[in-house]
């Protein structure tokens, strides 16, 4: 039985993924759902089977198996594995012990497995206690399942943060057909995030140096070296990679808001004619003032923004309403008490910039686990990602406008819903 959301109008979604169902015990009943999940994990065959590059969106509101897209995604990555390869997770919360069976799985057939979790992840331990019984907890071993200090990040200085990272790196799959494969997403593991909650993926194959940049950040998270981390990014072709926390106090060494000085919001095309930059954004959270300031000044600028999110703060709600060329969706559909309709969300991180950017025309996209607030930019272990290739931007740009047009306009836009 799948996890439920209890409705709530003051969500912590700093540190909530999905609901966690009953804590279960250790021994017979785990013993037993393994074995269950074992038999329901896809089976690498003799010929391995290699997996689609690009986009992969999950739809809440659809079909199970549109529900279940991302999730489906990750599970053919882990089947298709080779043997002798490296498969390595980074996830804020797994709460699917399918998958965790398939990770065992894998290392049975001759894959390392590596996975760095949060370790609030244990608020549902049984794909945790899986994994620790398939991959044991030793970093100096083949495979092994990792958490991060209770309370903190795996890297971030501060005494707060979480390891939110959401993110699958192989090194070959499909029989050495692929290699440097990573996958990032904006969804953990878990049941409310494929049923109910707004998400993307995507996934990279053949770049070597996109594929290094991650393995390098994942090998310094179970290591939880906080003194020596500092801030990474660097560019792999058509992707730029971002790596966090990174210190600093104000929006000099804000990478959103740095980013965002990169567009020229009025323009003239090659055939003369004058054009607007847009920057759209499907976000979990816009909590961040510096984030929501530059927003409403490219609005000013004559940049059209419109924006589909789930939480803001008074300052940032402020910073965003009632400002000409800004279009504000929120997108926390809650139940009524006597209602079946579950409460759903948009999970996702996204934004795209279609215009004038780094004085270029062209379209721009940003991905990842990084919400538009401080403990992204401060505390938390994320990943975010740029990436400049058209059909990427225009398959997000598409799922953009289906997330905008499921949140209806009037339903939850209000104060007392969107504002915490």
């Amino acid at each position: 039985m799948l996890p439920t959301l209890a409705r709530t109008r003051s969500w912590p979604l700093s540190r909530l993924s999905a609901s966690a169902p009953g804590k279960r015990a250790a021994g017979g009943l785990l013993a037993v759902t393994a074995c269950v999940a074992a038999l329901l994990a896809p089976a690498q065959t003799a010929a391995a089977a290699t997996v689609p590059a690009g986009p992969v969106f999950n739809k809440p509101t659809g079909s199970t198996a549109e529900q279940e897209a991302i999730r489906t995604h990750v599970r053919s990555v882990i089947a298709n594995a080779d043997s002798g390869s490296v498969l390595r997770l980074a996830m804020y919360h797994l709460w699917d012990e399918t998958i965790a069976a398939d990770l065992g799985a894998a290392k049975a057939r001759g894959v390392s497995v590596k996975v760095v979790l949060d370790e609030t992840t244990l608020e549902y331990r049984a794909s945790y206690d899986l994994l620790r019984s398939s991959l044991g907890t030793s970093t100096s071993a083949a495979s092994w399942v990792a958490l991060c200090a209770t309370g903190r990040s795996c890297l971030g200085t501060a005494t707060t943060g979480i390891n939110h990272n959401k993110f699958l790196l192989a090194s070959s799959v499909g029989g050495g057909a692929q290699k440097n494969v990573v996958v990032q997403l904006t969804s953990n593991l878990t049941p409310s995030n494929y049923k109910r909650y707004w998400n993307s993926s995507v996934t990279a194959v053949g770049n070597a140096t996109l594929y290094d940049g991650y393995v390098d950040y994942f090998t310094r998270l179970p290591a939880q070296n906080r003194t020596a981390w500092s801030y990474t990014y660097g560019n792999a072709g058509d992707y730029k990679y971002y790596f966090f926390p990174r210190a600093g106090s104000d929006d000099t060494t804000d990478t959103v808001v740095n980013a965002m000085d990169n567009i020229t919001c009025r323009w003239t095309d090659s055939a003369g004619t004058a054009r607007r930059t847009t920057v759209h954004a499907a976000m979990l959270k816009i909590t961040r003032q510096g984030v929501a300031d530059k927003l409403r000044t490219l609005a000013g600028q004559g940049c059209l923004v419109d924006l589909v999110y789930s939480e803001t703060d008074s300052g940032t709600w402020s910073a965003l309403h009632g400002v000409s060329g800004i279009t504000n969706r929120c997108y926390q559909h809650d139940a009524d008490d006597d209602s079946t309709t579950p409460n759903l969300i948009v999970h996702s991180k996204n934004w795209m910039v279609d215009g004038m950017y780094a004085g270029t025309a062209q379209k721009v996209l940003f991905t990842g686990s990084h919400n538009w607030s401080g403990p992204a930019l401060r505390n938390n272990d994320e990943a975010l990602l740029r990436i400049t290739t058209p059909a990427v931007f225009d398959a997000f740009e598409a799922n953009f406008q289906t997330t905008r047009s499921a949140a209806v306009p009037g339903t939850s836009d209000n104060v007392a819903v969107c504002k915490s």
